[in-house]
């Protein structure tokens, strides 16, 4: 029989519903992406990891907080998005999905190495976080980070969706993801929305690495974690916008930290792609599925 402790599982409930919103903030980029572009892209996890290490870089070498790296990290990522977007994705837009599959691995395979290249398989983490505290909440212990994080991600998914929703350039993007060829005919620049949706997505792994950075480490394999959980989070929600994605992402985080507190922390992803199958079972178009 499986013994629980009641407030082990209510202090892994409260980390979980904070991870939870990081991965949604890793996700909405991924969701972006493929939501308007319909591009399969499998190095998304990887860029967190590059941004990752490119935060453990500026942070040690300017000795500043890791969330104050995101005012030099996010620009920079949005520029290097564009450009993977012009050099690499717009060849491949409209392709079969193998040809899409096979590009966006090979990117990926490449910063991996990369990583490998430069800091070996050696994690890195940063000096210090002025957000390295805990609070105490009754028996309940929230780490400043965690909270900080959780707290950034939720604004940063409540920006995106005013942008898609009440802004003309958010109507454009919206309205090439539904139709490309008619968003066309209406005027709309749609390489340029393309290019720009791609950027954005990109900077915004900028913006979810410095968080993460505040209570974890880079590695080069950091990628895979958060790729993996990026395209369930974006199944789960169906492509139903920033809702979709946060609802999705607090499932995950939850349901993570309930397999942590009655298995252990190995059984994390037995539970957590045991209710992805689930929810794809019954709403096989995931749970705000549009299209």
């Amino acid at each position: 029989m499986i013994s629980v402790d009641p407030m082990l599982l209510v202090q892994n409930i409260v980390n979980g519903i904070f991870m939870g919103l990081i991965y949604s903030l890793v996700a909405l980029g991924l969701a972006l992406i493929f939501g308007v572009m319909d591009i399969i892209n499998f190095a998304h996890g990887d860029f967190v990891m590059i941004g990752a290490y490119l935060t453990f870089l500026l942070a040690t070498s300017l000795m500043v907080d890791p969330t104050l790296t995101v005012f030099l990290t996010m620009p920079l990522f949005f520029i290097i998005g564009i450009a993977v977007y012009k050099g690499i994705i717009e060849r491949v837009l409209g392709a079969e999905p193998l040809i899409q599959i096979a590009v966006t691995v090979g990117l990926l395979m490449v910063l991996r190495n990369l990583a490998l290249m430069i800091f070996k398989a050696e994690p890195r983490g940063v000096p210090f976080t002025v957000f390295g505290f805990p609070i105490n909440i009754g028996p309940i212990t929230i780490a400043a980070s965690r909270l900080v994080a959780g707290i950034v991600s939720l604004v940063a998914l409540f920006l995106v969706h005013i942008l898609l929703t009440k802004t003309k350039w958010g109507i454009a993007m919206r309205a090439t993801a539904d139709d490309r060829e008619v968003a066309e005919l209406m005027g709309i620049n749609v390489k340029k929305v393309y290019a720009v949706t791609f950027g954005l997505g990109i900077s915004l792994t900028a913006l979810a690495a410095a968080l993460i950075m505040t209570f974890s480490r880079a590695d080069p394999y950091l990628g895979l974690l958060y790729g993996l959980l990026s395209w369930v989070i974006v199944a789960m929600g169906g492509l139903g916008g920033v809702i979709g994605v946060l609802a999705s992402g607090l499932i995950i985080g939850v349901i993570e930290a309930i397999g942590i507190s009655i298995v252990s922390a190995g059984a994390r992803e037995l539970f957590i792609y045991l209710t992805f199958f689930l929810i794809l079972w019954f709403r096989p178009r995931g749970l705000f599925g549009r299209r």
